[in-house]
């Protein structure tokens, strides 16, 4: 449990060192604007439920592809393939980008414990 409680407390210091990331903002942005363009499109076109489709985005972007949903109509097959490369490379960006926060929390760490260790000497 305490080592659950400290995750939790990293993950926090990350969080707010990746909001202080323009380029992170706005790549959140552009991915629930991506999300919510394939939730509508889904939903209009496919005849999906609004949660149905969103799930579909979901799957479809994360490129995990159960095969319960899955586009039947031309349009919404030719949307699907533009949809992944666009969405793929966005979360890619994404995921960079928090891998890169996760580096500078612990360079930040380690800072923090080399001055301590100076300050004790």
């Amino acid at each position: 449990m305490i080592s659950f409680i400290i995750l939790l407390r990293n993950m926090g210091h990350i969080i707010k060192i990746l909001f202080k990331q323009e380029e992170q903002k706005a790549l959140m942005i552009a991915v629930c604007f991506l999300l919510a363009l394939g939730t509508v499109f889904y939903h209009n076109i496919e005849g999906m439920s609004y949660l149905d489709a969103l799930y579909f985005s979901v799957v479809t972007l994360a490129t995990i592809g159960y095969g319960d949903l899955y586009p039947v109509t031309t349009l919404g097959k030719l949307f699907s393939i533009l949809y992944v490369f666009l969405g793929v490379g966005l979360l890619g960006a994404m995921i960079a980008n928090c891998n890169r926060a996760f580096a500078e929390y612990h360079r930040q760490k380690r800072e923090n414990s080399v001055k301590e260790s100076v300050k004790k000497e």
